[in-house]
């Protein structure tokens, strides 16, 4: 049986699509090991592969992921795999180096544009870093996959490369009824959420002042991030602390059961770095297969799949009162969003990993 081993720089609990990778591998005939870090949340993780997650003493920045990056070098070199990937740009040098002491080819899964994301904005020694270490490693990749066809297109033209497509996507359930505990408290409001990072330039500001306007409605933040202190404080200014709630970080196991509940998903990003404006997030897919109507970004491919399924709304104006404005519109046009909910759910069954994991299959199986 080949040994493959999958590393990733985040600590597991949120990362669904490293799980359905590993799981993609174990069925295929693979002996998985999933390395990723550990931060504050210990607790064992029960999964149907190898997990490995290296004790770091740093937590963020560029001490974080050079430690990440020699401890994994040390685990994997000990290991005998016959495959590596690097699951992010955050895992590629570890992955990389690995694989060239070893003799032995890795993929590069490159799930975001990290190289141009709002974290690198205002930091050049970093961007200059991050974009050295891609340009050096990624045509050494056996294969190289990302999560929208935007992305792949520029990683092609960047570097020359062949690159391929696999969305971010769940597998496919028909949705049935929530367990009683993860019952979301809103007092008969309606339910907007955000999943996700709450990181710089999401439009959670816009959407939270948006919500002085929306006296009806409750929102829900799941997620966390270096922005959350800022926005905590925005909601006290504002006096929105029962109606703007920070949910917290879910594991992927859960999530499903608050979005569900949900009346409205939004992703709001603004367009202030080519990761925003190419992205494909996850969590359009999530509000999707939960069957609830959604409000994006003009971004150009979430836009794509918003308005040639038919499952939501585009924001047009970013204005917090024209916002809640359309989100009012929307939510009490009861016949849209019986029809959007219809279509959300068509849609999922052809954006799942059902169809998503055939071209898993078909980059890997050449490693068996």
């Amino acid at each position: 049986m080949k040994r493959i081993l999958l590393a990733v720089s985040n600590d597991l609990i949120t990362d669904y699509r490293v799980h359905r990778t590993a799981t993609t591998l174990q069925s295929m005939g693979f002996e998985v090991t999933l390395v990723g870090s550990i931060f504050r949340d210990k607790s064992e993780l029960k999964r149907p592969y190898l997990v490995h997650r290296l004790e770091m003493f740093f937590r963020n920045g560029r001490l974080f992921y050079f430690e990440f990056n020699i401890r994994l070098c040390l685990f994997a070199i000990k290991g005998r795999f016959d495959v590596f990937v690097a699951n992010g740009l955050g895992a590629l040098p570890g992955i990389g180096i690995t694989a060239f002491i070893k003799g032995k080819p890795f993929v590069y899964d490159s799930y975001d544009l990290s190289t141009e994301s709002a974290e690198m904005i205002g930091k050049p020694f970093g961007s200059w870093f991050w974009r050295l270490i891609e340009s050096s490693l990624i045509r050494k990749a056996r294969h190289v996959y990302t999560i929208s066809e935007s992305i792949a297109i520029y990683l092609e033209a960047k570097y020359k490369i062949s690159v391929d497509l696999v969305r971010n996507t769940p597998e496919f359930h028909p949705i049935k009824n929530f367990p009683p505990e993860y019952r979301l408290v809103h007092e008969g409001l309606k339910v907007l959420i955000y999943q996700g990072a709450v990181n710089k330039g999401r439009g959670l500001e816009m959407i939270i002042n948006a919500m002085k306007f929306l006296p009806e409605a409750m929102f829900f933040i799941v997620g966390e991030g270096e922005e959350e202190k800022e926005l905590e404080k925005l909601v006290l200014k504002t006096s929105l602390y029962n109606r703007v709630i920070f949910y917290g970080r879910v594991p992927f196991e859960e999530l499903k059961f608050l979005t569900m509940q949900a009346d409205l998903g939004l992703s709001a990003e603004e367009d202030i770095c080519l990761n925003y404006r190419y992205s494909l997030p996850n969590k359009l897919f999530d509000y999707i297969h939960a069957g609830i109507p959604v409000l994006v970004s003009g971004m150009p491919e979430m836009e794509k799949i918003v308005l040639e399924q038919q499952i939501g709304k585009i924001i047009t104006n970013r204005s917090p009162e024209k916002l809640a404005a359309k989100i009012r519109a929307m939510l009490s046009d009861e016949e849209s969003v019986k029809q959007w909910r219809a279509n959300a759910i068509a849609t999922a069954k052809v954006f799942n990993w059902c169809n998503e994991k055939k071209k898993v299959i078909e980059i890997y199986k050449e490693f068996l």
